[in-house]
């Protein structure tokens, strides 16, 4: 199981660019069929998605995992090659563009080491039509588990509840 922080894409972006894609896909079937109902549609705009190129791997996801092609180009152009292959070739290719974007992202990242017990600052995120005076952290909040390396159990302050809180979110609390 892995546990993500729900207000923060980068603790899953495999997820959130899945969940982009496909609300942007449902939004123009929604605007172009307006008496098809919700179920349907979203299966149409999910089998299109399994069966579209991706742009790193260069092969639709239902031919990587199931060996069938889509039927979106016609058959003839399709090459003739190995599923074995092809799969080899998308992995590294998969790997290649993740080097590439961690590369970019760990440029300007700053390793902090939480502890469970340290008390820390939770960003409050981009809220729409927050005042300009609005605070932008809240805190201190005490840190009560690492459910992993970049997620936080983090008592938020009410009655026993905690949330889980994405690195990003968080700043270190230092007494004076």
């Amino acid at each position: 199981m892995v546990l993500t922080a729900v207000d923060c894409p980068a603790s899953n972006g495999l997820n959130e660019r899945l969940n982009q894609t496909l609300v942007n896909r449902i939004r123009c079937e929604i605007n172009e069929q307006l008496n098809c109902s919700w179920p349907d549609i979203a299966k149409e705009c999910t089998d299109e998605y399994k069966n579209t190129t991706h742009s790193v791997t260069k092969f639709s996801p239902n031919y990587l995992l199931h060996g069938v092609q889509s039927h979106i180009i016609p058959e003839n152009l399709y090459t003739k090659s190995s599923l074995a292959k092809d799969r080899e070739l998308a992995y590294k290719d998969s790997k290649r563009n993740h080097n590439i974007n961690k590369s970019r992202i760990d440029k300007n990242r700053k390793n902090i080491n939480f502890n469970i017990g340290d008390d820390v600052y939770v960003e409050l995120g981009n809220r729409m039509n927050s005042g300009k005076l609005d605070s932008i952290r809240t805190g201190p909040l005490k840190i009560v588990d690492k459910m992993s390396n970049v997620i936080y159990k983090v008592n938020s302050g009410h009655r026993n509840k905690y949330e889980y809180v994405h690195i990003n979110k968080l700043s270190p609390y230092f007494k004076l």
